[in-house]
């Protein structure tokens, strides 16, 4: 080997080794801040095209020069098309190891994540969810149909204060005395600054 030859080694070893440590520290950035990925996701996708492209062409023109001259059966050309077989199996055959073990982990670890124990705690907290909520709903309507019934016994000189008191002690916003066209007779709301009576309730409630 040439003075030449073992300067351009070291130079091309510097500078693959520079490009590791650049990539590595771009890879730890994107990982702690996904946003910037997300922002240069189309550029770092064409970067990738690009390396990629011209590995494919430095290969090719490679084995196009590697079948010249075993054709023109030049010294050493079997023993390098033996090595080059070689390397091409030790770069190719663990990296489709690696992703057919990787990617037969990945789905089925997915695919166990929602096995039947799974479904059925989903099941069971939904309808914990949907009983707390029908209780909720049916303590406030057994709280507002005594506040009726306690308004009703209440003189109309009283109603405005206890209709207050009402709204107190049910922690409510808004309490509002709906009449028989719809219109709101009596009413308190917690934000008496802005508004002095409640909204209509919708027609569906």
């Amino acid at each position: 080997m040439t003075k030449a030859q073992r300067w351009a080694w070291l130079i091309s070893t510097v500078a693959a080794t520079g490009a590791g440590l650049v990539l590595a520290f771009l890879l730890s950035i994107a990982t702690n801040n996904p946003a910037l990925y997300e922002r240069h996701y189309v550029w770092l996708f064409w970067v990738n095209v690009t390396v990629a492209t011209l590995l494919v062409l430095v290969i090719g023109i490679a084995a196009v020069r590697l079948l010249v001259r075993v054709r023109s059966r030049k010294f050493g050309s079997r023993l390098l098309l033996k090595l080059a077989a070689i390397f091409a199996l030790v770069g190719v055959v663990p990296g489709v190891l690696i992703y057919t073990v990787s990617y037969q982990f990945v789905s089925r670890s997915i695919e166990s994540w929602f096995d039947v124990k799974v479904e059925s705690a989903l099941d069971a907290g939904l309808n914990l969810g949907k009983g707390t909520l029908d209780s909720i709903v049916a303590d406030v309507a057994t709280k507002t149909r005594l506040a009726a019934e306690r308004l009703g016994e209440t003189p109309g000189s009283a109603q405005s204060l206890a209709v207050e008191r009402l709204r107190e002690q049910l922690s409510a916003q808004d309490i509002a005395i709906v009449g028989p066209a719809g219109q709101t007779v009596l009413g308190s709301s917690i934000s008496t600054a802005s508004r002095l009576m409640p909204e209509r309730p919708a027609v569906s409630l």
